[in-house]
């Protein structure tokens, strides 16, 4: 048992040290290649919110509700801004050690910290109220999502708890096993009807009764497999997407899957291997593999419309959506554009010079990417 936990604390490690843009044993990243005819992308505004990224740190995403951001460092300082003009309207400190991203909308605000407090915010004018706050003895690695009277939060022992959004009350409790090993993240719950869907470190995922925990099906995206604890990870750490009715899930080193809500069958699947968020429109799914190559995936049948390898191994994020294209982050403060329809690479603008390391936030017509020095930037392209 030591020397499995050695060995996870080595990978998580080298998957920190990836994270962070230090310099690794891994394939280089190629050059940036040429663009012909490119667009016209301007930069907007930048402003330095201080939730950089460090070893303590997991993706501060900044949480977007109507025209504002909200964004919190590691030691819990809250910012809210305007994204339209990138102007800071207010600072509010949680004191909280957070390593996550907050979770909320525009009535309450939840924070959480890396030794499991749970606390909800109101806002008020310059700022926010604390109106409760719990501890659930776990690190908190997933942003915790709220929906209507329920705030549901997972931690890193493989527990999903439902807690009332008027008192922090415990409304249910389920516990999943952990593997030995497993990536640094988690990913967010995902709320639809009466059910939360969750995926877990051992490539499954489970649908519960929205009002009493109660499990609904439980499927199988990928199945451990090699004689190391390395080999056999297959976390299910990617933000996963519903469309009309079928759930759109990847695991790392395993495979990517379509899984009806309703049953949890298993539509199609096919080998694929990344722990990035997916990207959804009405006829494929975008993702980032674990080598950086883009994929665009046919929603019915899980074969490839296209694949671009132009940016292997520069450690890009998930892709988003902007019209007709789609938009990723690398490990040079660079944002992509492509094609959605060919994949075509069509546009590129240099943010920064740290790397930009969460999902880019659509917002508009605009784009908004946070670096690991905590400058967020938006980017849109000049008609």
């Amino acid at each position: 048992m030591k020397s499995k936990r050695r060995l996870g604390a080595l990978f998580l490690l080298s998957i920190l040290t990836a994270c962070s843009g230090e310099k690794d044993n891994s394939q280089p990243p190629v050059p940036l290649t040429d663009i012909e005819d490119d667009l016209f992308l301007e930069l907007n505004w930048k402003l330095d919110t201080r939730a950089s990224s460090n070893s303590a740190s997991y993706r501060l995403r900044p949480l977007l509700v109507g025209d504002r951001l909200y964004s919190i460092d590691t030691s819990g300082l809250v910012s809210a801004i305007d994204v339209a003009t990138g102007r800071r309207l207010w600072k509010f400190d949680t004191e909280l050690p957070t390593i996550t991203g907050l979770g909320g909308n525009d009535e309450i605000l939840i924070a959480t910290s890396r030794d499991g407090v749970v606390a909800a915010y109101r806002q008020i004018e310059e700022g926010l109220e604390l109106l409760w706050s719990t501890r659930i003895n776990s690190e908190i690695r997933a942003v915790p999502v709220v929906d209507n009277d329920q705030v549901l939060v997972r931690s890193v022992d493989g527990k999903l708890r439902s807690l009332s959004v008027s008192d922090g009350a415990e409304q249910w409790l389920v516990s999943h096993r952990v593997p030995v090993l497993s990536l640094t993240g988690n990913s967010e719950p995902l709320v639809a009807g009466e059910h939360v869907f969750s995926g877990f470190d051992d490539g499954k995922l489970v649908a519960y009764d929205r009002k009493t925990g109660q499990t609904r099906w439980e499927s199988t995206i990928s199945l451990p497999s090699g004689r190391t604890e390395v080999e056999r990870l297959v976390d299910l750490d990617g933000r996963f997407v519903l469309h009309n009715g079928v759930i759109y899930i990847a695991a790392f080193q395993g495979r990517l899957a379509a899984v009806q809500a309703v049953s949890g069958d298993l539509l199609w699947s096919r080998q694929f291997t990344s722990f990035q968020s997916i990207a959804i429109d009405d006829h494929a799914i975008y993702l980032s593999a674990e080598s950086s190559d883009i994929w665009s995936i046919d929603l019915r049948t899980g074969s490839a419309f296209w694949r671009q390898d132009v940016l292997y191994a520069r450690k890009v994020t998930a892709p988003s959506i902007i019209g007709d294209n789609l938009v990723v982050a690398d490990l040079d403060g660079y944002l992509h554009w492509f094609d959605k329809q060919d994949g075509k690479l069509v546009g590129r603008i240099r943010t920064s010079e740290a790397r930009n390391y969460i999902q880019p936030i659509i917002w508009q017509d605009s784009v908004l990417t946070l670096d690991k020095s905590g400058f967020l930037s938006s980017v849109s392209l000049r008609q």
